[in-house]
């Protein structure tokens, strides 16, 4: 499949059933709030290489968590009765950010894997409402949290991570929790990093999610 190449102001996406085989669909374009929901509606998220172009994927399969469906395993349970942790919503965006960046801004990895200016581009966002976080809190230190996109009822999960043991699964499962008390119904994953532990994860093909974004997408 060709790679599209998207102006910088462009707000329309190709089908994201022309994405290869990796998920990559195209490069180019930009991040505004306007951009970025209009790719998030067409089933593509951004990641890129600081120094290249931005790019937009739509892998297939995908993974997603439906709210009604969480599971949490006993074992997982029974570590959560044990925590001390503390948990807020919608606290400080940027805390979380710096939090995930300091995370996953690892050696073995690109050493910029969260930017400057994603911090930037998802600050835009929660200024126009759409961002939600969760952070998990050991007494005041920051352990655990996770951010993302909210539109319509979906829920569209960027980053989520971790200091502590299972502080990345309570954040997704408050997560969750919250989320199904207002009635959403999808909370997007991207794709399988065999990083999270199962806690009712379903794997839905990309035409599959594609119906379910759009319909979900629009929903008040």
């Amino acid at each position: 499949m060709p790679i599209f190449n998207l102006a910088k102001e462009e707000t329309n996406y190709p089908p994201a059933q022309y994405a290869d085989s990796e998920g990559l669909l195209c490069e180019g374009g930009g991040l505004s709030p306007e951009q970025l929901i209009n790719a998030y509606k067409s089933g593509l998220y951004f990641w890129f290489d600081p120094m290249r172009y931005i790019k937009w994927w739509s892998p297939d399969p995908r993974i997603v968590l439906f709210p009604e469906n969480l599971d949490v395993p006993t074992y997982l349970q029974n570590e959560f009765k044990t925590f001390n942790y503390s948990v807020t919503f919608n606290k400080d965006l940027e805390a979380v950010m710096r939090f995930c960046q300091s995370v996953e801004n690892k050696a073995e990895m690109n050493p910029a894997w969260i930017t400057e200016r994603t911090i930037r581009v998802f600050k835009a966002m929660e200024e126009a409402g759409h961002v939600r976080t969760v952070e998990v809190w050991k007494e005041e230190e920051l352990v655990g949290g996770l951010f993302g996109v909210a539109i319509g009822k979906v829920f569209f999960g960027e980053y989520i991570c971790a200091t502590e043991k299972y502080a990345a699964e309570y954040a997704l499962v408050k997560l969750s929790e919250m989320l199904k008390t207002k009635d959403f119904k999808l909370i997007d994953l991207h794709k399988d990093t065999n990083e999270t532990i199962d806690i009712g994860l379903s794997e839905i093909s990309r035409n599959e999610y594609l119906a379910m974004v759009k319909e979900l997408s629009n929903e008040q």
